[in-house]
């Protein structure tokens, strides 16, 4: 007969397996709320350390900005300055380039050469001997069409009225920012910016003066504000597209084909143009 003992011995290994059967039911219950809070936890720290990377890029591309924009040698601005006094101090010195010029080509320089292209009879056979910018050769068409319609072919008389000018030429390439020179820069009697020096933010650095400024069509400023109607505009033509580039601005036309057209179209319209010629002996004889 079965004791009292084995009867509840029966019953407890009869409960065992509900009970084995609830708790792996209870596990699996909880596996999926487990890997839910790891997704949740790798997820926040990707997020963390993402925010940390953009918090250390911002940082310090701001202050390698600040440095770049704002700091230059207390030195150096005293005595680019000095010098800028000193130079307009000194008495000018009639055709001091142009003698130059020569005393450093010799006899391959001539200095009569005229720089810039005139309307008139056609020009000497070097200048259609070579491509631009060292000639015209096969656009002698394209250029006697632009004459026709540049209201300029040489220097206006108010540029021709001293014997004497002091000349200076500002690039593009930012080495006066910081300086503070613009005071002394306006000073000048003759202000040549070259592509697209800036004059607008930088007026302090730079002066706010332009006499002439030279230029090919990639190179032009693309702001309005950097032309005024009393400077000169250089066009110095490098490749065919740039004679449409220049008809295309003086008839306040649109030109699809060029990079800066469509922005800069009609700029010049009552600015003086004149056409730059490089004479092919000087330019070979340099390099």
């Amino acid at each position: 007969m079965p004791s009292e003992y084995n009867c509840v011995k029966l019953r407890s290994d009869c409960s065992r397996p509900s009970l084995q059967w609830y708790t792996r039911a209870q596990n699996k219950m909880r596996r999926p709320s487990l890997l839910l809070k790891d997704i949740l936890k790798c997820t926040l720290l990707v997020f963390g350390v993402w925010i940390l990377y953009i918090l250390k890029l911002n940082y310090t591309t701001e202050e390698c900005d600040m440095k770049k924009m704002h700091y230059v040698d207390p030195d150096r601005i005293k005595r680019a300055q000095k010098y800028a006094q000193q130079v307009l101090q000194r008495e000018c010195r009639p055709h001091f380039a142009k003698r130059s010029m020569a005393q450093l080509f010799g006899p391959r320089y001539s200095t009569d050469l005229p720089p810039f292209v005139r309307k008139g009879p056609k020009g000497t056979e070097a200048e259609y001997k070579y491509d631009p910018p060292f000639g015209f050769r096969k656009f002698s068409s394209k250029v006697q069409t632009l004459l026709e319609i540049l209201p300029e072919h040489d220097f206006p008389e108010h540029l021709k009225a001293k014997s004497c000018r002091r000349c200076v030429v500002i690039g593009s390439g930012g080495i006066l920012h910081g300086l503070e020179l613009g005071h002394a820069l306006n000073q000048f009697d003759v202000v040549i910016r070259l592509n697209s020096a800036p004059v607008e933010g930088y007026s302090e650095h730079v002066g706010n003066k332009t006499t002439i400024r030279m230029t090919y069509p990639e190179g032009a400023p693309l702001s309005e504000l950097e032309y005024y109607s009393n400077d000169l505009f250089v066009a110095v033509l490098f490749k065919s597209v740039d004679f449409n580039w220049l008809q295309a601005m003086v008839k306040n036309e649109t030109l699809v084909s060029t990079r800066n057209s469509v922005i800069k179209h009609g700029f010049v319209k009552s600015d003086p143009i004149l056409i730059l010629e490089l004479p092919p002996g000087n330019l070979a004889s340099r390099t």
